[in-house]
């Protein structure tokens, strides 16, 4: 993969991680918190209480779903193809992150 998603200020970002060229960028709900999961081709973001589906090759949002009833709290977002160790640890980095930087980047890591 030689594309890297960020969720920053209520957008996903895609950048070419041989160039830092921004390829797309795609406007979400208002939020300076943006979640983000990749899976088979789709990025998952959760922005302003609502969860997105977006293309990754060309950033177009698939769906949105507003979760009703469930708020505008932290969201963790996981895959049946991710651990529940990972989701735990990405939620503890994410967590940090924001309380340093106030943004959220896709596919950091602290080791």
């Amino acid at each position: 993969m030689s594309h890297l998603y960020l969720g920053i200020n209520g957008h996903v970002v895609c950048i070419d991680k041989n160039t830092g060229e921004e390829r797309w960028k795609t406007k979400l709900k208002s939020s300076q918190l943006t979640n983000l999961c990749y899976e088979e081709g789709v990025v998952y973001a959760y922005s302003a209480g609502h969860l997105f589906c977006v293309n990754a090759q060309t950033g177009e949002q698939v769906w949105e779903n507003p979760l009703k009833g469930l708020g505008y709290g932290y969201c963790i977002i996981a895959t049946e193809n991710q651990s529940a160790v990972v989701s735990s640890n990405a939620a503890a980095q994410q967590a940090a992150q924001v309380a340093t930087t106030g943004a959220v980047v896709a596919g950091t890591s602290s080791s």
